[in-house]
């Protein structure tokens, strides 16, 4: 199992913003992956603050996150296609090391597929960091955001500041991706 910290400083863009900033940045190769997103359904993992996805790309890698005070601790896993059905079907984690993780969290419950995010994004080295520039669509919502991932808090925010001065436009607070498709979901239900 992959451990990482993930240090990201992010904002919402407008789709005008967007849209200026992808023609600017014209070059830069877009991918588009799938996040489907699994908790119980008394959704045990957000009241803890934790999310498990499974992320579909050129491969499936599941994602446990945690947040650790500025940062956020990350546990990674490839799994395969057949896997990653089996877990849609029955509710349970593929990963030994991940069931692990989350026993004090959800016990013996099973875990549902409650909703799935596809993001088109613009990643390249900016800076001393990685610049993402995404488009997500869920639950009939699409948004925009801008993202910089940096290796130190301190610097990154810093860089971070200098980069929406730069590119020109008004920072606005961005929650993360599942945090807003939570909220897009309880629209719904």
């Amino acid at each position: 199992m992959q451990k990482q910290l993930e240090i990201e400083f992010k904002s919402l863009l407008t789709k005008e913003e967007y849209e200026r900033l992808i023609e600017q940045f014209a070059g830069n190769k877009i991918s588009t992956q799938t996040n489907h997103y699994f908790d119980t359904p008394r959704f045990s993992l957000k009241a803890a603050e934790v999310a498990l996805r499974v992320r579909e790309k050129d491969t499936l890698e599941i994602t446990l996150k945690r947040k650790k005070r500025y940062a956020i601790v990350e546990h990674n896993i490839l799994i395969t296609q057949d896997e990653f059905k089996q877990f849609r079907e029955d509710g349970v984690v593929p990963s030994e090391e991940i069931r692990n993780e989350i026993f004090d969290i959800i016990g013996q419950q099973k875990l549902v597929n409650f909703l799935s995010l596809t993001t088109h994004r613009m990643s390249f080295p900016y800076k001393k960091g990685t610049l993402a520039i995404d488009k997500s669509e869920f639950l009939g919502v699409t948004d925009y955001e801008i993202e910089y991932e940096a290796k130190n808090y301190a610097s990154g925010k810093k860089e971070f500041i200098e980069i929406i001065t730069e590119l020109d436009f008004l920072y606005k607070k961005s929650e993360p991706k599942i945090k807003r498709a939570y909220a897009a979901y309880r629209r719904l239900v």
